[in-house]
C-alpha cells in the first residue's frame, strides 16, 4: 500500500531541519567520533603490547640459543643444552602469571653440512581493549593472542687449542697496588676458573674439544727433563751458542788434551771426549756438551729442564729444529761458574766453583772463565749465593696441549713465583705448544679448517735480565766481564769463538741482539732490556702471522693482560700492540689492563666468554 505524499513529507521534515541546523554540528561530530577514537586507542595499546612482547620473546630466545651454543663444545647432551638454554631464556624474559609461556628446545640438527641449534617458544598475551570494544558494537574478538617465535644458531664444528702463558716471576708474590691477594694466588684462582669453564670433567661426548697447554715463565721456560734426548735438543753440541761460554780446547790432564773437535755429516763442528792412543789422542764417541758437564762437572748436579733462547734470529721464530741447521736446535741452560769479577756487584756472582777473583780486563776475564779445567779440578763453593748451573731455571715445566682437566689444573696449582721476567721466552714457547711442529707437535697444522689457536698472555712486570736495586727498583748495571747476569741469551757480552767469522777471538754483543732490527747492540742493561722488548714484539707478530687467514684475521689469536703495570710502561704499550684486533682481525684490541685482583678475575672471565663465543658462526 502506498503512503500519501503529504504523510511522507511530514516524516522527513524534522530530519531536514536537523541537517539544516548548524548550531550543534561540533557536538554531534564529537559524539559520533568519540567511540571510534576510544576504540582506536584501545586497539593501539593492545597492538603495542603485543609487539613489545614479541620483541622480548625473540630476544630471550636468542639469548637462550646463544648460551647453549657456547656450551656445545663442552657437552652435546640434549638435556643439559636444554637446561642451559631455558635458564637463560627465563632469566631474560621473566615469568608472568597472566602470560603463560612455553619453551621448546628443538635440538641440534644437521642442515647443509652445518650443526644448527634450534629453540622456539609461545607466549599467550591478553587483549584488554579489543574484545571489550567488539562486544560494545555487537562483534566478537579473542581475549588473548598467542605469539610464536623461534631462534637458531649455526654452531661451527670448531676445536680450540689454547695456550696459557703465565708470568711466574718473583714479583707475582706481591699484592697488586689496586688491592687484593698476592698476584700469584689470584692468577691461580682466575686460571682455574677459566679451565673449569672451558673443560668438562669428561669430554667423552664432545666431538670438537678444547685442548689447553700451560706455559709458566720467569727468566726462562722449563721444557722438562724428559726431553734431554729429544731429537730437537742439541745433544752433540753443534749449535753455535752451545759453547759460547766454554772452550773445550783448554781441557787437559797434564799435557794431554781431553777434547777433540770433529764434524758431523752436515759439516758442523763439535767436541768429543778424547781417547789416549800412545803419544797422541783419538776422537771418541762421547760428545762434550752441557749435558756432559751436568754429569761430570764438580757440584753441577742434574739438568733442571730449561733451555736457551735460540741464536741467529731463531729465538723469535717457530722454525722446526733440525741438525742440518744447528741454530734451530735447543740448547740446555748451563750457567757458568763465574769468576774474575770486578769488585762491584761481586755479591751477585754465581761463582759456584771457587776461583781467585783476580780483577782483569773483560776479554781476559771471559777467556779465563771459559777455561774448562776448573769444572773438573775445582771445588764446590759453599756460599749461599752460588746457586749453580741451573741459576735461571725456577718455574714449573710446560704442560703440552691436553684435554685432561686434572693435568692442567695440577700444573696451575703447582706454579711458584720466582726469578726475573722474560716475556719473549714465555710467548715463544706458548706459540710452540700450538703448532704441529717439533718440539711440541700436539697442535693441528696451521689453517686447519674449524680449528682455532689462541694464546692468553699475562704478565705483571717489565722484561728484566739483571737483579734490581731494592730501593729504586731499577736493574743494576753489572760490572762483570759479561756485563749482565746469566740468562737464556747467555751474557750481554761474549767472546766470538767461531774461527770462521772475521771478529773471531774478539768481544761481541750477546745473543739477545741476534734478532733485533732497531735496538742498539751495546752491552749495557738499558740496551739489553730494549732488545728483550723488541724480541717480545717480534715473536708476537710472528705468532699472529703463523697461518694468518685469507680474511686477514690472525692465525693465532692473542689476548694480553697487563696485571699491575704502571701507565707509560714500555711493556704495557707492547702488550696492547701485541693483542689481536678482535677475533676477526677488525675488532677492538683483545687487551686487558688489570689493576687489582678483582680486575684480573674479570679479565679471565671475559676472555673465557670471548673464547667460548668463537664457536658461534652466526
Amino acid at each position: 500500500m502506498s503512503v500519501p505524499a503529504p504523510h511522507r513529507s511530514r516524516g522527513l521534515r524534522p530530519l531536514r531541519g536537523l541537517l539544516a541546523d548548524r548550531r550543534g554540528n561540533v557536538a554531534l561530530i564529537f559524539a559520533i567520533a568519540a567511540p571510534v577514537l576510544v576504540a582506536a586507542t584501545g586497539v593501539a595499546i593492545d597492538m603495542t603490547n603485543l609487539q613489545a612482547q614479541g620483541v622480548a620473546l625473540q630476544n630471550a630466545l636468542d639469548a637462550g640459543a646463544l648460551s647453549a651454543a657456547k656450551e656445545y663444545g663442552h657437552t652435546q647432551d640434549k638435556n643439559e643444552l636444554k637446561r642451559i638454554a631455558e635458564a637463560y631464556f627465563t632469566a631474560n624474559l621473566g615469568t608472568s602469571a597472566v602470560m603463560p609461556t612455553t619453551f621448546h628446545f628443538d635440538g641440534v640438527v644437521l642442515e647443509n653440512g652445518n650443526n644448527v641449534l634450534k629453540v622456539s617458544a609461545e607466549r599467550v598475551v591478553p587483549q584488554y581493549f579489543g574484545p571489550a570494544i567488539q562486544r560494545l558494537i555487537g562483534g566478537d574478538a579473542p581475549s588473548s593472542r598467542t605469539l610464536q617465535r623461534a631462534s637458531q644458531i649455526v654452531i661451527q664444528n670448531r676445536s680450540i687449542e689454547l695456550a696459557l702463558v703465565l708470568d711466574n716471576s718473583g714479583s707475582m708474590n706481591d699484592p697488586p697496588a689496586g688491592g687484593g691477594a698476592s698476584k700469584i694466588s689470584t692468577l691461580k684462582t682466575a686460571t682455574t676458573n677459566l679451565v673449569n669453564q672451558m673443560l668438562t670433567a669428561s669430554t667423552s661426548n664432545v666431538q670438537y674439544p678444547v685442548s689447553i697447554s700451560v706455559v709458566p715463565f720467569s727468566g726462562a721456560v722449563k721444557v722438562g727433563t724428559t726431553y734431554a734426548n729429544a731429537s730437537w735438543m742439541d745433544t752433540k753440541g753443534i749449535s753455535p751458542e752451545h759453547h759460547d761460554d766454554f772452550d773445550w780446547s783448554t781441557w787437559k790432564v797434564g799435557p794431554v788434551r781431553q777434547a777433540v773437535q770433529v764434524f758431523d755429516l752436515y759439516g758442523s763442528p763439535y767436541w768429543v771426549k778424547a781417547i789416549p792412543s800412545g803419544v797422541t789422542v783419538l776422537p771418541g764417541t762421547e760428545a762434550l756438551t752441557r749435558f756432559y758437564l751436568y754429569k761430570h762437572a764438580v757440584g753441577a748436579g742434574s739438568w733442571a729442564g730449561c733451555v736457551m733462547s735460540r741464536p741467529n734470529g731463531y729465538a723469535v721464530t717457530d722454525d722446526a729444529p733440525t741438525e742440518s741447521n744447528p741454530s734451530t736446535l735447543f740448547v740446555p741452560t748451563f750457567a757458568p761458574a763465574e769468576a774474575y769479577w770486578k769488585e762491584m756487584n761481586r755479591n751477585l756472582g754465581n761463582d759456584w766453583i771457587t776461583a781467585d777473583g783476580t780483577a782483569r780486563s773483560d776479554k781476559d776475564a771471559i777467556v779465563a772463565q771459559r777455561d774448562m779445567n776448573r769444572y773438573f779440578n775445582g771445588k764446590k763453593n759453599p756460599a749461599n749465593y752460588a746457586t749453580g748451573p741451573n741459576f735461571v731455571c725456577n718455574t714449573q715445566p710446560i704442560t703440552p696441549l691436553t684435554k685432561t682437566k686434572s693435568t692442567i689444573l695440577s700444573s696451575v696449582s703447582g706454579m711458584v713465583a720466582s726469578g726475573g721476567t722474560n716475556i719473549m721466552e714465555g710467548l715463544a714457547w706458548g706459540w710452540r705448544t700450538l703448532t704441529s711442529r717439533e718440539p711440541f707437535p700436539e697442535g693441528k697444522p696451521a689453517r686447519t679448517r674449524d680449528n682455532l689457536k689462541v694464546i692468553v698472555l699475562m704478565t705483571d712486570g717489565e722484561n728484566t735480565y739483571n737483579a734490581s736495586n731494592s730501593l729504586t727498583g731499577q736493574q743494576v748495571e753489572m760490572a762483570s766481564p759479561g756485563h749482565s747476569l746469566y740468562g737464556t741469551y747467555g751474557y750481554a757480552q761474549i767472546l766470538q769463538s767461531d774461527p770462521k767469522l772475521p771478529n773471531a777471538g774478539q768481544l761481541r754483543p750477546g745473543r739477545m741482539f741476534d734478532s733485533v732490527k732497531t735496538t742498539s747492540k751495546q752491552a749495557n742493561i738499558t740496551q739489553v732490556t730494549a732488545a728483550m722488548n723488541e724480541n717480545m714484539s717480534l715473536v708476537c707478530e710472528n705468532a699472529k702471522s703463523d697461518g694468518r687467514n685469507e680474511d686477514g684475521s690472525d692465525g693465532i689469536v692473542i689476548f694480553t693482560i697487563a696485571f699491575d703495570l704502571k701507565d707509560g710502561s714500555p711493556v704495557k704499550d707492547r702488550l696492547r700492540a701485541c693483542a689481536s684486533n678482535g677475533i676477526s682481525g677488525r675488532g677492538a684490541k683483545l687487551y686487558y689492563d688489570a689493576r687489582s685482583s678483582a680486575d684480573l678475575n674479570r679479565a679471565f672471565a671475559d676472555i673465557t666468554e670471548e673464547i667460548s663465543s668463537l664457536r658461534i658462526a652466526r
